[in-house]
């Protein structure tokens, strides 16, 4: 894969969780993670949600903690995506009780809550100070925090960054080393009680970070070879783990692919994200499935200013001869991603007010190719009419 980066070029920090355990059961050892990493037995902030506590996937965790002598506050209030005010709510239980270790077991709004929660136990304010439209940074180090996803797509338990609405709008938190896990548990159990629509979703999303990763001016040889670990991954198992009788190993398969999307992360997402937001604010789409609907039209956008960059990310697809993406659009097909904006009940005349805000609210100048208005209105028609994105120019 030819790279945007020298060897001697300004150093760059690649960041990830310091420990991660990483198979079957692994969530039922935490007392010996603890452990491992010096963490003392105290009040544990235990971040779940009304999902995740009626499957009992946190019921394993919540055993260790308690085993390894902690004592287990347990908070589950995070409806769906999180508001900043639900984020606000949620670090002032944990500030109330001045936990000694964060957990969070869920899906990527759970650990987000629990991130941030672990990082304004010592820090002052609210959770809208510390996103991008404020700007201010952590002071003081985080509480150690544990992740433990039950999803695999969003990589949060890999990333230095945390994703809330307000109003109708995403903020972040991006970019804070304060917000990276400790520890991260992968256990591919806590993901088989996955529906196929949410596997596909969240798959796509960890797809949508790993080429995304690829194509940004940001990238370096470390993002890069987490992010291609992880499309071979992804285009090797995400049909099966879709399917009406997942096998384990496609199951963790996508889950290990989805840590290492978090990690490539790092590099900064592009266009693609700046889409799905605008999507995602009009539509009310899961995260994931907004990606999904983005990421064959940001590859076709950057496809003449980076063409080596997609030559790599079709070889580490294992798509030598295809062209990549054709092949991105025919895995979203097949996955059940629908085929245009249109067949979701946006409205055609919105489209120009979204470009608006894809340029003003979230910029990419780690795009390869610069965002163009009238560009970005073509290509914003293009997906609102279903067009092929390999067709696009």
């Amino acid at each position: 894969m030819a790279t945007p980066y020298t060897l001697f070029e300004q150093p760059r920090a690649f960041r990830g969780p310091s420990r991660v355990w990483f198979g079957a059961r692994a969530a039922d050892r935490i007392a010996d993670d603890l452990a491992e990493l010096g963490v003392r037995p105290g009040a544990a902030f235990l971040v779940t949600d009304a999902v995740v506590e009626r499957l009992g996937l946190a019921r394993g965790v919540a055993a260790g903690l308690t085993a390894g002598g902690c004592e287990v506050h347990r908070y589950a209030d995070i409806p769906g995506e999180p508001s900043v005010e639900v984020a606000d709510r949620a670090v002032a239980a944990a500030r109330r009780i001045a936990p000694a270790l964060v957990v969070g077991v869920g899906g990527g709004s759970v650990m987000d809550v629990a991130k941030i929660s672990a990082a304004l136990v010592r820090n002052p304010g609210s959770v809208m100070d510390y996103t991008h439209v404020v700007g201010r940074r952590f002071a003081e180090a985080s509480v150690p925090t544990i992740l433990v996803p039950t999803t695999a797509g969003t990589g949060a338990e890999a990333s230095q960054n945390a994703v809330f609405t307000t109003g109708a709008r995403k903020v972040f938190a991006n970019n804070h080393p304060q917000l990276l896990a400790a520890g991260a548990i992968l256990d591919p159990l806590l993901t088989h009680s996955l529906p196929p629509t949410v596997t596909a979703h969240t798959g796509l999303d960890a797809l949508s970070h790993c080429m995304e990763g690829t194509l940004s001016t940001n990238a370096t040889a470390l993002t890069d070879q987490m992010a291609a670990q992880g499309i071979g991954l992804i285009f090797g198992a995400l049909r099966r783990a879709c399917g009406a009788h997942p096998d384990p190993a496609s199951r963790a398969h996508m889950l290990l692919a989805a840590y290492l999307g978090g990690l490539s992360l790092n590099a900064g997402m592009v266009l693609g994200h700046s889409i799905a937001y605008t999507i995602a604010n009009r539509l009310h789409l899961p995260h994931g499935l907004s990606c999904a609907l983005a990421l064959p039209y940001t590859l076709a956008y950057s496809r003449e200013a980076a063409p080596e960059r997609l030559a790599g990310l079709g070889r580490a697809a294992g798509l030598e001869r295809h062209d990549i993406i054709a092949e991105v659009g025919g895995l979203c097909r097949d996955v059940g991603i629908p085929d245009s904006l249109r067949s979701l009940g946006l409205e055609r005349d919105r489209l120009p007010e979204m470009v608006d805000e894809c340029l003003e609210v979230y910029p990419r100048p780690n795009n390869p190719r610069p965002l163009v208005r009238d560009a970005l209105r073509s290509l914003y028609e293009a997906m609102w009419d279903g067009r092929p994105a390999h067709t696009w120019h």
